[in-house]
Formats: C-alpha cells, sequence, structure tokens
C-alpha cells in the first residue's frame, strides 16, 4: 500500500504573510531596517511591478541588510526569529491540516522559497521535512548569495524530484498560494490553492 505525501508551501500558506519582510524587522530594529527599507523601494517596487525575479530581489535584500554578517549571528538571528515570532503568523487551520496528514501516518515536507535559517527551527520543532533555499557562507560570512537555487517555482519540483520519487506516493497532497507553487501543485492528485485564507 502506499503511503500518502502532503506538500506544503510555507510563505502565505502555512503563514499568514511573507516571513522575509518579518524577518527583517526582527532582526534589524531601529533605524537600520527603515532606512534600508527606503534605499530599497526601487527594488521592492520592480519586483511587485515583474520587472525583477523573485530571486534576484531577495538576494538584494539579503545582500543589503546581511551581506558580510558572521554566519553565526546570521544563524542567530534566524533561530531567535523562528522561536519568537514564527508562532504568531502561523495559520491554526495549516497547522491542524499538518498534523492530520502526520497522524495518518503521510509523508510531510515543507517546500519554501524562504531561508532554511528562519523557517528551519520551526520545521524541526514540528517533526516536519524542510527543502527550502539555502543562504551562500563563504569565510564563515554571508554573501547575500543563495548556495542552492531559489526554491521556488521550477525548482521547487526539482528541490522535490530530488528528494524522492512521487511515484512512490499516493496520494498526493499540495498546499500553495501563488505562481510560484504552480510547479509542486502540478505534482500532486490533489492539489489545494489558497486552502486555509478563510480558515
Amino acid at each position: 500500500m502506499s503511503r500518502g505525501l502532503a506538500l506544503f508551501d510555507f510563505d502565505g500558506t502555512i503563514t499568514s504573510g511573507d516571513t522575509l519582510f518579518h524577518f527583517l524587522r526582527h532582526a534589524l530594529p531601529g533605524p537600520r531596517f527603515a532606512l534600508g527599507a527606503v534605499l530599497l523601494l526601487p527594488v521592492l517596487a520592480g519586483y511587485k511591478l515583474g520587472l525583477i525575479g523573485n530571486a534576484r530581489a531577495k538576494s538584494i535584500v539579503l545582500r543589503h541588510f546581511f551581506g558580510g554578517w558572521p554566519e553565526e549571528r546570521f544563524r542567530a538571528a534566524g533561530a531567535a526569529f523562528a522561536r519568537e515570532m514564527l508562532p504568531l503568523l502561523i495559520r491554526p487551520a495549516a497547522l491542524e491540516r499538518i498534523r492530520e496528514h502526520m497522524a495518518r501516518g503521510d509523508r510531510v515536507l515543507v517546500v519554501s522559497a524562504s531561508l532554511s535559517d528562519w523557517v528551519g527551527g520551526w520545521c524541526a520543532d514540528q517533526g516536519l521535512e524542510l527543502l527550502a533555499t539555502e543562504a551562500e557562507v563563504r569565510g564563515g560570512r554571508i554573501t547575500g548569495r543563495f548556495a542552492t537555487g531559489n526554491c521556488h517555482g521550477p525548482e521547487k519540483e526539482r528541490r522535490i524530484r530530488a528528494a524522492l520519487d512521487p511515484a512512490d506516493y499516493a496520494p498526493i497532497h499540495a498546499y500553495g498560494d501563488s505562481s510560484g507553487d504552480r510547479e509542486m501543485l502540478a505534482l500532486a492528485h490533489e492539489p489545494h490553492f489558497k486552502p486555509f485564507r478563510d480558515a
């Protein structure tokens, strides 16, 4: 008998919004975040208008705020955010659905474009597997670039297939909320688009 599989996007699906913004505010309290946000307005506007891709916009933001940070400092900031702020952003209905899948014995993966540094701690606490974007580190310092592909769009499907063979699982459920989840949703027997918005 095949085992079920549940694939969950994180930002906007499990959480009530994009966690990058919340992570920035948490890790950079005070004027540094406010000033940086103003300086990056053209980048953010370009992303919203579709002129700058998800990966490039995110890398510019991370490089601006965290480029040159010691790896330990960045990891600690991510762990503190996961511990102190992420629980406030989790949709109760999404967490309930995750637990239902786990109770049935399904394999549950969170597949996120966010960095593992601020998503990984929460996933570990919930007993969930995580496929996420990884930060590049050189000489013990954060570069602002990615060590992996940005786990968004086609990269989500590539990462899933690298981790498992979808043919080994039935049924496959997938939960997402944006065009960046399209390829992941296409893998599922039962795709769920924006399933928790009204819950």
